[in-house]
C-alpha cells in the first residue's frame, strides 16, 4: 500500500507563557492524526529537519512532513505525545493530510510531560468548529502602551455561543497593529463583544486602542 503525507506545523508556547520558564523540549515528539470517522494514522514522530533542526524551542514554529499508510479523511483531531526526560507546552497546530486540514488551538495551557506528577505524557486537540475569522489588535499610540511580557488570548462572543484564540503575539510596539487569521473554530453568530485575558510575566502593562473581529466569507 503506498504512504500518504501529512504536513504537521506546531507552534510551540513562548517563554514564560502561563509562567512555565521553559516551554520548549529536546524529547521525541510524535504526532497521532484522527479521522472524523474514528480512523487514526500511527504515531509518526516529528523529527528535525535541514530547515527545522532544533524544533520545539521557546516561541518557534516548525513543520514537518510525514506519512502514514492511512489518510484518515476529514481530520477531527491531533494527538501529540512526547518521549524522553522533559516536558513541552504547544500553544496550537496545523495539520494538512491528503484529504483534509485541520486547525487546533491551546485554549488554555496544555503541557505535556514525561514526568506523569507533573502532566500526562500526550495531549489531543480537537477542531472547535468550522468558522473563520480574521482578527486586528491595534496597541494605542499613548507612551508606554506597548509590552513584551504578556501573553494575551482572546475570547470572541456571538449570539450563538463563544469561542477562543490561541496567545496573541506578545511583543509589540505603541501604535503596532496585529493581524490574525483563525480557522476552524466555533461559529460564535454575529459577533458581539471580545474578552482579552492577559497571563502577565513580570511587571508590565498593555493598553490596547482597539479590536476589530470578521468572521470570513466560505466558513460556516
Amino acid at each position: 500500500r503506498p504512504k500518504v503525507q501529512y504536513v504537521v506545523t506546531t507552534k510551540t508556547a513562548p517563554k514564560y507563557a502561563y509562567g512555565h520558564s521553559a516551554p520548549g523540549t529536546n524529547d521525541k515528539v510524535h504526532a497521532t492524526v484522527i479521522g472524523k470517522n474514528g480512523v487514526s494514522t500511527n504515531r509518526m514522530r516529528l523529527e528535525p529537519s535541514s530547515i527545522f533542526y532544533d524544533p520545539f524551542t521557546a516561541g518557534a514554529t516548525d513543520t514537518f512532513t510525514v506519512e502514514d499508510y492511512f489518510d484518515v479523511g476529514a481530520i477531527a483531531c491531533v494527538q501529540f505525545d512526547i518521549n524522553g526526560k522533559d516536558s513541552w507546552v504547544i500553544d496550537r497546530a496545523e495539520v494538512q493530510g491528503p484529504s483534509d486540514k485541520l486547525n487546533v488551538y491551546s485554549t488554555e495551557r496544555v503541557l505535556l510531560s514525561a514526568d506523569s506528577s507533573e502532566a500526562p505524557s500526550f495531549a489531543k486537540l480537537c477542531r472547535a468548529g468550522a468558522a473563520g475569522y480574521d482578527v486586528r489588535v491595534k496597541t494605542s499610540d499613548d507612551n508606554d502602551s506597548g509590552s513584551n511580557k504578556i501573553f494575551v488570548r482572546m475570547e470572541i462572543e456571538g449570539g450563538k455561543g463563544t469561542t477562543t484564540t490561541s496567545l496573541l503575539e506578545n511583543n509589540v510596539n505603541k501604535g503596532h497593529l496585529s493581524e490574525y487569521h483563525y480557522e476552524d473554530l466555533a461559529n460564535v453568530g454575529k459577533v458581539q463583544c471580545v474578552t482579552l485575558t492577559a497571563y502577565p510575566n513580570g511587571k508590565d502593562a498593555w493598553k490596547p486602542s482597539y479590536v476589530e473581529v470578521v468572521r470570513c466569507q466560505g466558513y460556516t
